[in-house]
């Protein structure tokens, strides 16, 4: 029987990667965003992330009597601006609806249709282990969605039995938007989507693979090279 992943946020560059990815290998691809993946075999488009809409979304999975194996939430976004800039409470709720609510309801979504052995992904940041002035929204949300990520990982998170919580930390992606707006960056220090989508894949796979239980995983490309270390 084929297995299902479910990606929030899968019409974005990463998440539809991820979708493209393990659809190439067989999967059942589901894909949860404001936009429709023509990609994904079902795709799921909401008007927002509120409570009704995703409350309607664990509807219409459990109404079609689907478990998925591998959970990735890929939304979010990125603002920066300290507590003096004039848009900051402007930029902390929109890091808050991005970034913050979407893992919140990542994890909801996931405690509803998850298979028991499952595993669940969030999207951290390598940044947000430090201090982050410069972006402190940013950061904050950030450094928020490695403890729920920590939170579900424990014996009453909410998640099915026998799941594994990770948060993966990049650095630098390699996507369209970063290339457009950082266009004199040296690219050979970014990380391809291609080689998230496998690392996923494998920890997909291969359970024996996977990092510990609640682990941070941060990643980091030099020279096209890219170092996956375990937090």
């Amino acid at each position: 029987m084929s297995k299902s992943i479910l990606v929030l946020g899968g019409s974005g560059a990463l998440g539809a990667e991820v979708v493209r990815f393990f659809k190439s290998n067989s999967w059942n691809t589901i894909s949860i965003d404001f936009r429709e993946n023509p990609s994904a075999d079902i795709s799921f488009t909401i008007k927002d992330s509120g409570e009704e809409e995703i409350k309607s979304v664990i509807e219409k999975i459990n109404s079609k009597s689907i478990k998925v194996d591998t959970f990735v939430c890929a939304a979010g976004g990125w603002s920066g601006g300290n507590a003096s800039s004039d848009d900051f409470l402007k930029s902390v709720k929109g890091m808050i609806d991005m970034n913050l609510y979407s893992a919140f309801a990542s994890a909801h979504i996931g405690a509803k249709v998850l298979n028991q052995g499952g595993l669940f992904v969030l999207t951290g940041a390598s940044a947000a282990l430090n201090r982050t002035p410069g972006m402190i929204a940013y950061g904050a949300t950030k450094a928020a969605t490695h403890h729920i990520i920590k939170d579900l990982a424990s014996e009453n998170g909410g998640l099915p039995a026998g799941s594994t919580s990770l948060g993966i930390l990049p650095v630098t992606l390699d996507t369209p938007t970063n290339r457009k707006y950082m266009s004199d960056a040296n690219f050979d220090d970014w990380t391809p989507l291609s080689e998230v989508s496998e690392k996923l894949y494998e920890w997909s796979t291969k359970s024996d693979s996977r990092p510990t239980n609640g682990s941070l995983v941060k990643f980091e490309t030099k020279n096209k090279v890219t170092t996956w270390t375990n937090l």
